[in-house]
């Protein structure tokens, strides 16, 4: 083996080695810190970026629920002093029924059952809600459409009643879409008006709108969800939300033994989506409290 010196110069300093080999190895050593500096910097570039686009497909979920509900109290701001009060309520009473919302917690979105019972006694036109236990919603806007709606349908007047809602989660739940709410209370209401019966296998999800339309609403997947595991049989969805945009989370493998989270937007089908997970619910959409009731008075 030759001794003969190579000189070079690393940080502005003059290194020896005693040959080519141990200068090539010195090489090789700083190419690959040089390759473990670039691939600890990339790989973190990857965890931000997971990190960013994670939370961009949340906040674009809570939007799309935000936007829904804007657009509701736009729609009813409108009408909300031009109810029509029309003749006398022949009857009263309780009725329960059930509505689906969406919750959420630290680990994400999920559905909810929400329990209620709308009770009409004599009173000065008012409409009242009442939770329990400690839940996130606002029904009250709701409630008031839901009265107008009710009145026109029936032509029956109820500013001689008030109207009671009491409402029951499973837990103590940060409801984000109270007005989905709507339909459900809506039909329940002039059910108890009409002394009618509700087939309590029916869910429903979908704003009321003060023209008795059903208005869409948001976490459709997660509703369906609840409606199926809690042995529905019909799944009542605002017109055009059979079909549904999730985000679907990926996992990638960049380097052995580190993997990438990414959400990725994907077009989804309720119906076929619980029937892959083996429920037996049908979906459909439905448009007008009209339409919503005919599935309801009906026990099959």
């Amino acid at each position: 083996m030759s001794n003969k010196k190579s000189v070079y110069t690393f940080g502005g300093k003059e290194m020896y080695t005693e040959d080519r080999r141990e200068k090539y190895l010195v090489i090789i050593a700083l190419l690959v810190i040089l390759i473990a500096y670039v691939s600890t910097y990339t790989y973190r570039l990857y965890i931000e970026n997971t990190q960013l686009r994670n939370r961009i497909a949340e906040i674009e979920n809570r939007v799309n629920v935000l936007e829904q509900q804007l657009s509701y109290y736009r729609m009813v701001s409108g009408y909300l002093t031009n109810t029509t009060i029309l003749s006398n309520i022949t009857g009263g009473g309780v009725l329960k029924f059930h509505a689906v919302a969406v919750g959420q917690n630290n680990t994400g979105y999920f559905g909810v059952v929400l329990n209620f019972t709308i009770s009409i006694v004599p009173g000065n036109g008012r409409v009242l809600v009442n939770t329990q236990p400690k839940i996130g919603i606002d029904l009250q806007t709701s409630l008031q459409i839901a009265k107008m709606v009710a009145e026109t349908y029936t032509s029956i007047n109820l500013s001689s009643y008030d109207i009671i809602l009491s409402i029951q989660a499973p837990m103590e739940v940060d409801v984000v879409d109270g007005p989905s709410a709507g339909a459900a209370i809506t039909a329940t209401i002039i059910s108890l008006m009409l002394n009618k019966s509700i087939n309590q296998s029916v869910y429903i999800t979908g704003t009321i709108n003060p023209d008795g339309s059903i208005g869409k609403v948001g976490g459709i997947l997660e509703k369906a969800l609840a409606a199926a595991e809690n042995n529905g049989k019909l799944f009542i969805v605002p017109p055009g939300q059979t079909k549904v945009k999730v985000y679907i989370p990926v996992r990638r493998e960049i380097f052995p033994g580190f993997y990438l989270i990414t959400y990725e937007a994907k077009i989804i089908d309720v119906q076929e989506y619980l029937d892959s997970k083996g429920y037996n619910i049908k979906v459909i959409e439905v448009g007008s409290i009209e339409e919503l009731l005919n599935y309801l008075w009906t026990k099959n």
